[in-house]
C-alpha cells in the first residue's frame, strides 16, 4: 500500500495532552477493538457488514442518546427562566424593591401604602423585562435551530443492506459507516476496509501530515489509542482514499467528547466579542464611578427631611442603586440579540445561511476578504480544452493517461478530474479500463501537488501514471515522450515544455502534467512517494475556467464598500493573473508559495498589504496570509469550500463557504452560502453594517442621555433640599425609555452609514456620552430654574415636591425620546433622513404613557401630581415642558453638527 511520510509539527494540541484525558478503561477498550480482527469486532459490537438491524435502533437509540458533543449543556427550563429574570440588573432591582420595604422595618416604622406601590412596580419592572427577553430569546433560538437545519452535516451509513446519507447526530455504535475524502469522520470507528485511506487527525494531536489508515489488527505492543492505525477518531476529517468502519463509540462517550472544553479552549475571540466586552467594561466602570458619588453626596450633603443617619444612609444607598440602573443600558443583550436574530432571518432570504450569530457585525466590520479563485471568480465549470504532447500536438494517448488516474484515483474527485472523465467518455476513449485494474495509489498532497495510480494490465505488466502540477511533475521526470520514442529530458527539452505551458497559461488555462514510469515491481511492493522519480513526461492537459460574468461587477461593489479582495489560490501563478485581471483586480502583482516559504511571520506581515494575488499556496500558507493581515489590524474574512481552506477559514475572523463545500470546510465556516457567488457577499456584507450601526446607535443614544441625566442628579443633590425625581420615577422613566428602543432594530440606516467598514471603537462611545450627555443637563438646570423661582415649586408645600418630581419626570421623557430623532443620523431630521414607521410609532406611544402618566395619575405616595392642574400654575410647565423639547433638538442639532465638524464622525 501507498506510504506517507508524516512530520508531526507544534499543534495547539499535542498527543500527551489528549492522553491524560482518556480515562484507562476507554484506552483499554480501544485497543481492544484495534487488536481484534473485522469479524471479532463486528460480533463484539453485535452488527454485521450488512449494518444495523432496524429493530435494534430504537433501543440503542434510548441506550445512547443523539451523537453530539454537548460542550455547553442544553440549559433546563427553570435555568432559561433563571437568566431571564436575574440578570444584574434585575438584581439591582430586587435589592432597591427590598430597601424600600426593609428600610421601615429597621426603623420599627409602618410600611406606607407608596413603598408598596413602588415594590409592586419595580417586581412588575423585572416580570415585564424577563417575559420580553425570555419571548424573545427563545423566538430567536427557534429561528437559528431552523437555520441550522437547512446545513446539516450527513454521513453515510449502511442500514439492513442500504446506505443513505444521514444527518451526524443519528449515529449509533454499531452503525457502518462508508467514508471518502473531505467527510468528517463522524464517530470513534474501528477500520473494516481501507483504500489508501490518510486521515487528517491536527485537532485532536496537532499533527499536519495525514495519516495512513488501516484495517488490519495492531500490534500487541501499541499503549495507545491515538497510535492505533485502524481506529478513527470523531473531529478529523479523511484527507483521501475511501473506507468502510464500525461505529464504537458516539457522543460524549468519545475522545472527542471527553476532551472537548480542552479543544474548545482556544478558540479565538471575534472582533464582535472583543468590542462588546470593552463596551461593557467602559459602561461598569460609569456606572460604578457615578453611583458611588451620588451615593456619598445623598448621605452626605442632602438631608432630604430625614433625621435618622442609618435611614438617610439607607434612602442614599436605594438612590445610587436607582442611579446606576439608570445609567446603564440593560436592555443591551436584548437589542443585541434581537438585531443579529433579525438579520439572521433576513440574510437566509438571500441565500445566505448564518451558523454562527455573532459573525453577522464581523461581516460588516470585514474590509479584507480573501478568496479561493476557481469557482468563486471563476465559472466553476472546467472545460478540458487541449490534450497535446511534448511536441504541442494533440495527442488521445496524453488524454488516455490522464484518464487512468482520474478514473482510478480514490481521492476526492476535483472538477479536473471530473472534466478528464467527461471528455475521454465524450470521445469514447474509456475503453481501456476494461483491460487494467488497480494496484495502488500514492494520493495527492498539497506538499508534492501530485497524485499517482498504479495499474496493470491482462499480462501482468504494471505502469505507475503521475498528474500534476507542471513545476513538480517536471522535477521528478527524467525522460520525455517524443515521436513514439523515449528520450532523455535535457534543457533544450525543459524549456520546450515550459514554453508550451506559459503559453496556455497565458490564454488563462490551467495545465495539468501527464507523467508515466514503466518499472516493474514484485506483487507485494508497497509503493511510496519515493517511486515518482526518472518518470517520463508524455504531455499535458490544458483546462479552461473562464470568469463568471457576476464578479467584475461584485468585485468592484465590494471595493466600492471599503473591502479589499485578495485571491489565495494554490493555482498557477499566470492562470491566477490572467483571470485577476479579467475580473478588476487591479494590482497585478504576485507573491508566490515558494517566496513565503522562506519568509518569517514579521516579513510577511509587512509585505502582505502590498499584495492582491497570491498563488501556488500550500494550505498552511493560507492560514499564515490571513494571520499576517489580521496583525496589520484588519478584520479578515475567507471564503473557500475545500479540504486546503479549512485552516486559513478558522484563523480569519469570518470564515465563509457554500453548502456544496467538503463537510469539513462547512464545519469550519461561521457562514454559508447556498450559491457561490460574491454578489451575495455584497449584500451580507450591508447587512451586517447595518446591524452593526443599529446596535450602536441604542448604545450611543442611551449612554449619553444617561449620563446627561446622572449629571442632572448629581448637581440636584448638591443644589437641592428634596431629590428632583423619587427613586420609582427614575426607574420608570428608564423602563419606558428602554421599552421605546425595542424598534431600533428595525429602524433605517442612511447610506453613509454602511459604505465603509464600521468597527467597534469604546472611546468613541465615551467620547460621545460625555460630549453629548451634558445638553440635556444644561437644559435641566433651565428647567430646575424655572420650576424653583418662577413657578416656585421649591419644597417649602409639600405638593410641590410632586409636581418638581412630576414636571422634571415630564420633560426628560420628553427630550430622550424625541432626540433620537437627532441623534439617530448625521443629517438634518425629517428632512434629510426619516426612521422607520416602526421607531415613530413606538415613540409615540411611549409619549401617550407619559402624559397620561404625569396627567391623571394623582399619588402623594408615587410621587405623581398630575400637570394638568390649574394649582400651583401646574398646566404652565405642561406647556413649558414642549417648549424646552423643541429647543433641545434644535440645540441639539446644532451640537451634532459641530461634534462631526471636529471629530469627522457620529454613529
Amino acid at each position: 500500500m501507498a506510504k506517507k511520510n508524516n512530520a508531526t509539527t507544534k499543534g495547539f494540541l499535542n498527543t500527551n495532552k489528549i492522553t491524560s484525558k482518556i480515562t484507562k478503561t476507554q484506552n483499554d477498550q480501544f485497543l481492544v477493538y484495534a487488536k481484534k480482527d473485522v469479524n471479532e469486532v463486528l460480533k463484539s459490537l453485535d452488527t454485521s457488514k450488512e449494518g444495523l438491524k432496524l429493530e435494534q435502533i430504537e433501543d440503542l437509540r434510548e441506550k445512547y442518546g443523539l451523537n453530539t458533543i454537548a460542550t455547553k449543556k442544553k440549559d433546563h427550563w427553570y435555568n432559561v427562566l433563571v437568566d431571564a429574570f436575574l440578570n444584574p440588573f434585575s438584581v439591582v432591582l430586587i435589592v432597591i424593591a427590598l430597601l424600600n420595604i426593609l428600610t421601615p422595618i429597621i426603623e420599627r416604622t409602618k410600611i406606607e401604602f407608596g413603598q408598596w406601590i413602588s415594590f409592586g412596580l419595580i417586581m412588575s419592572m423585572i416580570l415585564i423585562s424577563g417575559i420580553i427577553k425570555l419571548f424573545q430569546e427563545r423566538k430567536s433560538s427557534k429561528a437559528s435551530e431552523k437555520l441550522k437545519e437547512m446545513i446539516k452535516t450527513t454521513t453515510a451509513i449502511i442500514r439492513n443492506g442500504q446506505t443513505k446519507e444521514m444527518p451526524i447526530e443519528e449515529v449509533l455504535p454499531g452503525d457502518i459507516i462508508k467514508l471518502a475524502a473531505g467527510d468528517m469522520i463522524p464517530a470513534d470507528m474501528r477500520i473494516l476496509s481501507a483504500k489508501d485511506l490518510f486521515i487528517t487527525q491536527s485537532s485532536l494531536t496537532g499533527e499536519s501530515e495525514p495519516v495512513e489508515k488501516f484495517a488490519t489488527p495492531i500490534n500487541e505492543n501499541t499503549k495507545s489509542a491515538l497510535d492505533c492505525n485502524n481506529l478513527c477518531f470523531m473531529g478529523t476529517s479523511v484527507s483521501s482514499g475511501t473506507a468502510i468502519g464500525v461505529v464504537v463509540n458516539t457522543g460524549k462517550n468519545t475522545i472527542f467528547g471527553k476532551v472537548a472544553k480542552l479543544l474548545t479552549s482556544k478558540t479565538r475571540k471575534s472582533s464582535f466579542d472583543q468590542g462588546i466586552r470593552s463596551v461593557s467594561w467602559i459602561l461598569i466602570w460609569t456606572m460604578l464611578v457615578m453611583s458611588l458619588i451620588i451615593f456619598i453626596i445623598a448621605g452626605t450633603y442632602t438631608n432630604r427631611g430625614i433625621d435618622n443617619m442609618t435611614t438617610r444612609w439607607i434612602d442614599a444607598l436605594t438612590y445610587a442603586l436607582a442611579i446606576a440602573v439608570g445609567i446603564t443600558p440593560e436592555m443591551l443583550p436584548m437589542i443585541v440579540t434581537l438585531n443579529l436574530a433579525r438579520e439572521a432571518f433576513n440574510l437566509s432570504k438571500q441565500k445566505t445561511i448564518v451558523k454562527k450569530i455573532n459573525s453577522i457585525q464581523s461581516f460588516g466590520a470585514m474590509d479584507v476578504l480573501c478568496t479561493d479563485k476557481t469557482g468563486t471568480l471563476t465559472e466553476d465549470k472546467i472545460i478540458l480544452e487541449r490534450h497535446i504532447n511534448i511536441e504541442g500536438d494533440d495527442d488521445q494517448r496524453v488524454l488516455s493517461y490522464a484518464f487512468l488516474n482520474s478514473y482510478y484515483q480514490t481521492g476526492l474527485k476535483n472538477l479536473i478530474d471530473h472534466a478528464i472523465i467527461e471528455k475521454a467518455e465524450f470521445i469514447g476513449l474509456d475503453d481501456p479500463i476494461r483491460g487494467f485494474k488497480k494496484v495502488d495509489e500514492i494520493p495527492f498532497d498539497f506538499k508534492r501537488r501530485r497524485m499517482s495510480v498504479i495499474i496493470e494490465d491482462n499480462a501482468g505488466v504494471k505502469q505507475l501514471i503521475t498528474k500534476g502540477a507542471f513545476e513538480e511533475i517536471i522535477s521528478v521526470c527524467s525522460y520525455v515522450e517524443r515521436q513514439g520514442k523515449i528520450i532523455a529530458l535535457n534543457d533544450q527539452l525543459k524549456k520546450q515544455a515550459s514554453d508550451i505551458v506559459n503559453n496556455l497559461n497565458s490564454q488563462g488555462m490551467r495545465v495539468i502534467a501527464i507523467a508515466i514510469n514503466n518499472k516493474q515491481f514484485t506483487n507485494d511492493y508497497m509503493y511510496s512517494v519515493k517511486d515518482e522519480s526518472e518518470l517520463c513526461l508524455v504531455g499535458f492537459i490544458a483546462l479552461l475556467d473562464p470568469p463568471k460574468e457576476t464578479s467584475y461587477k461584485a468585485i468592484k461593489a465590494l471595493q466600492k464598500h471599503g473591502v479589499n479582495v485578495k485571491v489565495l489560490t494554490g493555482d498557477n501563478d499566470l492562470v491566477t493573473k490572467y483571470i485577476c485581471k479579467q475580473v478588476g483586480i487591479k494590482n497585478q502583482k504576485i507573491l508566490l508559495g515558494s517566496d513565503i516559504e522562506n519568509m518569517d511571520d514579521k516579513e510577511l506581515q509587512n509585505k502582505v498589504m502590498h499584495y492582491d494575488i497570491f498563488a501556488k499556496l500550500s494550505p498552511e500558507q493560507k492560514s499564515r496570509i490571513v494571520l499576517a493581515i489580521k496583525t496589520n489590524k484588519h478584520v479578515v474574512g475567507f471564503m473557500g469550500d475545500g479540504i486546503n481552506d479549512t485552516a486559513a477559514m478558522k484563523a480569519a475572523d469570518i470564515g465563509i463557504s457554500v453548502d456544496t463545500a467538503v463537510d469539513i470546510a462547512k464545519e469550519s465556516a461561521d457562514i454559508i452560502l447556498l450559491e457561490k457567488d460574491l454578489t451575495i457577499l455584497e449584500h451580507g456584507v450591508i447587512e451586517g453594517r447595518k446591524t452593526f450601526c443599529n446596535i450602536i446607535k441604542y448604545i450611543k443614544m442611551t449612554v449619553s442621555g444617561n449620563f446627561g441625566n446622572i449629571l442632572s442628579l448629581l448637581i440636584a443633590s448638591l443644589w437641592l433640599p428634596f431629590a428632583p425625581m423619587y427613586t420609582t420615577q427614575i426607574l420608570i422613566l428608564n423602563m419606558i425609555y428602554d421599552f421605546s428602543q425595542y424598534a431600533i432594530p428595525w429602524d433605517k440606516v442612511d447610506h453613509n452609514y454602511y459604505a465603509l467598514p464600521r468597527k467597534w471603537d469604546p472611546k468613541s462611545i465615551f467620547k460621545f456620552m460625555v460630549y453629548i450627555g451634558p445638553i440635556s443637563t444644561i437644559f435641566d438646570m433651565i428647567s430646575f430654574s424655572i420650576m424653583s423661582y418662577v413657578l416656585g415649586w421649591n419644597g417649602q408645600d409639600p405638593n410641590t415636591i410632586n409636581l418638581f418630581q412630576t414636571g422634571w419626570f415630564f420633560v426628560s421623557l420628553l427630550t430622550q425620546i424625541t432626540v433620537v430623532y437627532v441623534l439617530r443620523t448625521e443629517k438634518i431630521p425629517f428632512i434629510q433622513s426619516n426612521p422607520s414607521y416602526q421607531v415613530v410609532a413606538s415613540l409615540l406611544i411611549i409619549l401617550l404613557v407619559g402624559f397620561i402618566l404625569v396627567s391623571a395619575v394623582n399619588s402623594p405616595d408615587l410621587h405623581y401630581y398630575p400637570l394638568i392642574s390649574k394649582e400651583y400654575h401646574a398646566w404652565k410647565w405642561l406647556l413649558c415642558s414642549f417648549g424646552i423639547m423643541a429647543m433641545y433638538m434644535v440645540v441639539a442639532q446644532l451640537v451634532k453638527q459641530t461634534y462631526i465638524k471636529y471629530r469627522h464622525e457620529w454613529l
